[in-house]
């Protein structure tokens, strides 16, 4: 069997999604787009803020909280990290897609776990529910 080709990531053009951002403020769609853009090129402080902006567009969503945890495991601090993945896990009640609400439940669970353990460890959270 062949190798599969190596194939580049789209490019994310930051630029049209910051003058998205600048010509709407209160558009909390485009604050967590540039949120992920920033994070996965890396600008973990950019990331940060669009983030936080984003939590405070939609206080009841995980995403903006699920997303500020990536964030701040990625640059190594660790106790804000558990918290804003707390955080997500408990808005997850709020999400009318039940399937996207145990997901995102679930990875903040794993991140928590990780972060804390060492593991994943979500075999309470998968197969123990009563």
């Amino acid at each position: 069997m062949a190798p599969l080709p190596h194939v580049e990531p789209p490019k994310i053009d930051i630029a049209a999604l910051e003058a998205a951002a600048a010509a709407d403020p209160r558009d909390a769609d485009i604050r967590l787009r540039l949120g992920w853009a920033f994070l996965s090129s890396d600008r973990l402080d950019r990331a940060a803020g669009a983030f936080q902006e984003a939590r405070r567009l939609l206080p009841d969503d995980p995403e903006p909280y699920f997303a500020l945890g990536l964030t701040h495991k990625k640059e190594g601090r660790s106790a804000e990290a558990v918290a804003a993945f707390h955080d997500a896990a408990e808005r997850t009640s709020h999400l009318q897609d039940k399937a996207r609400a145990a997901i995102l439940r679930r990875l903040s669970l794993g991140h928590i776990n990780y972060l804390e353990r060492g593991e994943w460890d979500l075999e309470r959270e998968v197969w123990g529910r009563a």
